[in-house]
């Protein structure tokens, strides 16, 4: 016999929905399209997902039901959408408070916001609640009020619930990770203060946010050089000196724990949340930074067919990487792609939204891996070319990161006029100022279209104390072929020309400051409409922060990399003749259709 149903009208929104007989509101809500909150995972404890029942049966309130609506001090007529069984037509309202809030977590290009639904959660809960007589033990009875038999708390956290027991206090508040890992119980209403910590370990620079995980703003950002610098400038060099040196990997690893302590110290110290406040974090990092991180060798990435020992690690406790944060905090490494494409790669992806976008795509890391993602339709291929650093000031004989006193953009007016970061005197070129200059330079005879600089001596003078030798221009004009020269290839491979692409995602410490026209001039970017093209800045750390704060975006990406296709470039008969074809600086063509 076919069930009843029922219809829902959702106001102020004006939906119309069908529900079945017995169906909980919570999940019609959902249905009809309404990110309604369901933070304690529809146990009946938080009260996020209050409702106001404007008409239809009113049943009456469960026990702990009726104790959150009093606790707030709300009518008759509201209800808890999680608990709440349809049994007639219905008219309800739900409030502003009840919905999902949307987080940017993009600071340039398109909106890509993020429903507010982390992993790590806290709920404040009566320990006098917790009935012994009905449970054979403290955590079984937790279990019960929590509406989850079969929870799993650390050692910890099992001595912090007993000893909360004993002295008699009233209410406790438990830290969760997903539905069933208590990370901890702590003495008190601690609810709103609940933080995690999202970072991106680039191989030039590691940028760190702190994230306030009950409202997804954050509180506080840092960055620095990564240390791991001075054992090589590239991932081929580090990996290389991994390899050759027994010591050298325990070398790599204390460096980025040490550096991601620092910055999250330095956090700490700037917002005053303490350490111990912070339960999660999210490291977004190519393949060979996150084996770096996790102290596991990269031998398989120094030799043919340069694959990793690990894609994705899932939740791991922080203090096994030696990070330090609360005692049970976890630590998620975005999982890495394939070979060089990285978890930073994957973040980007994330943070841009391309799986939820219909038609062609093309993303772009102009970093020193240089990763390409070509998507047509909901098929994604990956490669990565070696660009070197020099996109990011680095290798260069005046270069600098983008930081105040940094040359970010040029003009022509009988000379090279610079602009600066923060409008100083001109300390040295990042890599927009490089990017701007090389194409001024082709524009004005003094560089050749095949990187042979004209002037007399052989060099660019920029300022009375700046200027670029060929050397320099080599080291650009290497970087600008490798990413042309990965683009073309990834095209044909999915059958794609550049007119093709409806969209071009530029990442990378440029943001958009980046000139477009100048760009596409020496071949970095496809020669299309401006609009097409959209700068999405750091999208490693804008990744990571967006799984930080929502779970089922991370369950996304991770099915998402499992069918990520990969072309490795180093195999391919026609990269050395396509590489040879892209030094020449010019218009990025290429590509089928």
């Amino acid at each position: 016999m076919k069930k009843q149903s029922f219809t829902v009208d959702i106001l102020p929104d004006r939906l119309h929905a069908r529900a079945r007989a017995g169906s909980l509101l919570a999940d019609v809500l959902v249905s009809a399209g309404l990110p309604v909150s369901l933070y304690c995972h529809k146990k009946g404890l938080c009260g996020k997902c209050v409702v106001r029942v404007l008409g239809g049966p009113l049943p009456l309130l469960q026990p702990r039901e009726k104790a959150v609506l009093e606790s707030r001090g709300l009518g008759p007529d509201y209800r808890l959408a999680c608990l709440y069984r349809v049994t007639g037509n219905l008219v309800v309202e739900v409030p502003p408070e009840s919905r999902l809030e949307k987080i940017e977590v993009l600071e340039t290009g398109p909106a890509a916001p993020v429903l507010l639904d982390p992993k790590v959660k806290k709920l404040a809960l009566k320990l006098d609640k917790l009935g012994r007589e009905d449970s054979a033990s403290e955590v079984e009875a937790l279990g019960l009020l929590m509406g989850t038999p079969d929870l799993s708390l650390s050692l910890a956290a099992l001595r912090e619930l007993g000893r909360l027991r004993d002295s008699a206090r009233a209410e406790a508040t438990v830290v969760f990770h997903g539905e069933r890992e208590v990370l901890a119980v702590e003495p008190g209403d601690t609810t709103a203060e609940v933080y995690g910590l999202a970072v991106d370990i680039g191989t030039s620079t590691v940028v760190a946010e702190l994230v306030d995980l009950a409202t997804g703003r954050g509180a506080a950002r840092a960055s620095a050089m990564n240390s791991q610098v001075s054992y090589g400038a590239d991932v081929v060099s580090r990996i290389t000196f991994a390899f050759q040196n027994p010591e050298a990997l325990r070398r790599l690893h204390n460096a980025a724990v040490r550096q991601i302590n620092d910055l999250a110290a330095e956090l700490s110290g700037r917002s005053g949340v303490p350490l111990s406040r912070v339960y999660e974090v999210v490291i977004a990092g190519n393949t060979a930074m996150s084996h770096f991180l996790a102290d596991v060798t990269v031998d398989s990435l120094a030799r043919s067919p340069f694959s990793s020992v690990f894609g994705g690690l899932g939740s791991l406790p922080a203090s096994d990487i030696g990070l330090d944060l609360h005692p049970a905090a976890r630590a998620y490494l975005v999982p890495n792609i394939r070979s060089f494409v990285g978890g930073d790669i994957a973040a980007g992806i994330a943070a841009a939204e391309m799986t939820r976008h219909p038609g062609s795509e093309l993303f772009i890391d102009l970093g020193t891996n240089g990763e390409i993602v070509v998507k047509k339709g909901d098929r994604f291929t990956a490669t990565s070319t070696a660009a070197g650093p020099a996109f990011e000031g680095m290798s260069i004989s005046c270069g600098m990161l983008a930081v105040p006193g940094a040359v970010h953009s040029a003009e022509w007016a009988g000379g090279f006029r610079l602009h600066t970061i923060g409008e100083v005197a001109p300390r040295g070129v990042c890599g927009t100022g490089l990017i701007d200059i090389l194409a001024i330079a082709l524009e004005q005879g003094l560089v050749a279209a095949g990187g042979r600089i004209a002037t007399s001596d052989r060099k660019l003078h920029l300022s009375d104390r700046l200027s670029l030798n060929q050397q320099d221009v080599r080291e650009i004009q290497l970087a600008a072929a490798a990413v042309k020269t990965g683009v073309r290839l990834l095209l044909a491979e999915s059958r794609l020309s550049p007119a093709d692409l409806e969209a071009v995602y530029v990442a990378g410490a440029f943001g958009s400051s980046l000139d477009i026209r100048r760009s596409r001039a020496i071949g970095l970017l496809p020669d299309l409409p401006e609009e097409k093209i959209r700068f999405i800045g750091n999208s490693s750390l804008a990744g990571a922060k967006r799984l930080l704060l929502s779970g089922p975006e991370r369950n996304a990406v991770e099915s998402l990399v499992k069918r990520i296709g990969h072309v490795s470039l180093a195999t391919r008969r026609d990269f050395q003749e396509e590489f040879i074809r892209s030094l020449e600086f010019g218009p990025l063509t290429g590509g089928t259709s």
